[in-house]
């Protein structure tokens, strides 16, 4: 599986089952996955070191999330110690619940972030910025414009600075960097003129947009409103059915008018990626999973996917289907090349 749409479905997927459990036993398969198809991309440049930084990182997200939890909510039956009433905002008792909920957003954090990582080390930049929709290309264009800028400039420092040592100057202080950044200075000015002189050239001035602003600003913002007040809803124990069906709404005017404007925008591409058998399977058994696992949390038949420390602790109970859903992240590997 190569084509960036794909790895697009992949993550969209990845992100809202990762969202929308709380189960510790069901987060751990998820990151268990996650650190499994990571492993596949290094298996030849440091497997084990990339482990470790990603393990380090969730590590830490999980312990700074429990202790901050617990030292600002004191929520729970079974209190390990209390810090003094007196102290202002984390005055109060510490208890076994608030550390646990905490490590569970930890466990959240951490899978977000490694699926992003997974999906940085299987795109590159030109990929990804591709997956941003034609409505908004000068956005695109802008970040790769930024991603390619810093090491431009990175590289550029070095050959300036090698250029000092050459002649003597071993920039051991302060001010004997001064030389570096006027130089700098004046080539990053020369390379953005230069660059917005061709962006003109090629007609990026003068483009205008066939796709009317009013619209598509007033569809995001009635759709952000859908998806916010889902949420709430959520929150306030509201059936999952209104919750749903507000998230549904509000994701399809979303599809809808970047359809409609995709369809308005002409854009040029010179090289196109080519969309092979197997990634058809894999988006296929994506949505599958992801339609299978929505059903089941609307249909009450997956209630363990929500669990909760509050009011009394209690070890988190699984279901068969929650485990294999969970393992959803790692379907791309069969369908990778070896």
């Amino acid at each position: 599986m190569k084509h960036s749409k794909a790895w697009g479905a992949w993550l969209i997927v990845t992100m809202a089952i990762i969202l929308s459990t709380r189960n510790p036993v069901y987060l751990l398969v998820l990151l268990i996955s996650l650190l499994t198809l990571g492993s596949f991309f290094k298996r030849k440049d440091r497997t084990g070191l990339w482990l470790l930084q990603n393990l380090r990182f969730s590590g830490t997200m999980i312990l700074l999330s429990s202790l901050i939890n617990a030292i600002f909510t004191h929520t729970g039956k079974h209190v390990i110690f209390t810090i003094p009433v007196n102290w202002p905002l984390i005055g109060g008792p510490i208890t076994l619940e608030s550390l646990i909920f905490g490590m569970v957003n930890g466990l959240i954090i951490g899978s977000l972030y490694l699926a992003f990582n997974i999906f940085n080390l299987v795109l590159n930049i030109k990929q990804i910025t591709g997956l941003i929709p034609k409505i908004f290309h000068p956005i695109s264009i802008t970040i790769t414009i930024a991603l390619t800028f810093f090491p431009s400039v990175q590289q550029r420092a070095k050959e300036i600075r090698e250029a000092q040592l050459i002649r003597g100057n071993q920039m051991k202080r302060i001010s004997d960097w001064l030389p570096l950044f006027l130089p700098l200075l004046i080539t990053s000015l020369e390379n953005a003129i230069v660059l917005s002189e061709s962006m003109t050239a090629r007609g990026y001035h003068s483009q205008r947009s066939a796709v009317p602003a009013r619209i598509v600003t007033s569809s995001l913002i009635f759709s952000a409103f859908l998806i916010f007040s889902g949420w709430i809803l959520g929150i306030y124990d509201y059936p999952i059915l209104f919750s749903t069906g507000l998230y549904s709404i509000g994701g399809l005017v979303i599809l809808i008018i970047f359809l409609y404007a995709n369809r308005r925008v002409k854009i040029t591409r010179y090289h196109h990626e080519t969309w092979h058998r197997r990634d058809s399977f894999t988006v296929l058994l994506l949505v599958t999973a992801f339609v299978v696992w929505i059903v089941l949390q609307t249909g009450a038949k997956l209630p363990t996917a929500a669990y909760s420390v509050y009011p009394a602790l209690s070890f988190p109970a699984v279901q068969v289907e929650g485990i294999v859903l969970s393992c959803t992240p790692i379907i791309p590997l069969p369908f990778l090349n070896k």
